[in-house]
């Protein structure tokens, strides 16, 4: 007899979940962007299942963006908010960005690409908040004497894929405003919907 205990990555779809798609993979399977009756039955659902999303995180429903899943919202998440600041079309002036040791490689692979900083963690796996404290001090102090880019994104996961460590999102988000005050704070909180008050946990987040 076999046990599966790897759900934190995968498995099987809820049947709520089936129920509730099963009509899209049949009868209700139209192009959302058309204009015809079919098409905006489609757009509806979308917009609806938007505001349920955007209850639930505690946000707009036009800050909400659809992506195929956690790895590509990651990816959004730190190449998008880095990139922000080019001032020309086509051309990145990307700023700093600064994630914990223990992220998921969809975070820590971009931050390592872009060349940012990797803050170490406790045995708990806890980040080192006096750790942080003094990278984002220090790399805004560079970027005020025109010898860095400035920090641009934090990004330290809600609750850890692996070992389950609870990051003070709080206290991180409160050090990001006092140290690197022109920086965003994001927050990989795939691991955390189902089990905590989402939109009260990643409330002084920018980026969910």
């Amino acid at each position: 007899m076999s046990a599966y205990l790897d759900h934190a990555a995968t498995g099987p779809m809820r049947p709520e979940a089936v129920e509730a798609m099963l009509p899209f993979f049949t009868d209700r399977f139209a192009n959302p962007s058309g204009a015809h009756r079919w098409a905006r039955d489609a757009r509806r659902a979308i917009d609806e299942a938007r505001d349920e999303l955007a209850e639930l995180l505690g946000a707009d429903p036009g800050d909400i963006i659809y992506t195929s899943g956690g790895t590509e919202a990651d990816n959004l998440a730190v190449f998008g908010a880095t990139r922000s600041t080019s001032r020309e079309p086509g051309r990145a002036q990307p700023g700093l960005v600064v994630c914990s040791a223990i992220e998921h490689h969809a975070v820590l692979d971009p931050v390592e690409h872009l060349g940012g900083r990797v803050v170490g963690v406790d045995p708990l796996g806890r980040i080192d908040l006096d750790q942080l404290a003094d990278v984002l001090r220090s790399e805004t102090e560079l970027a005020e004497a025109a010898e860095g880019p400035g920090v641009r994104l934090v990004s330290v996961m809600t609750i850890n894929n692996e070992i389950g460590t609870l990051q003070p999102i709080d206290r991180i988000a409160k050090l990001v405003r006092r140290h690197a005050p022109d920086a965003l704070l994001h927050t990989d909180a795939v691991q955390a919907f189902c089990w905590t008050d989402i939109a009260h946990i990643t409330r002084n987040a920018d980026l969910v």
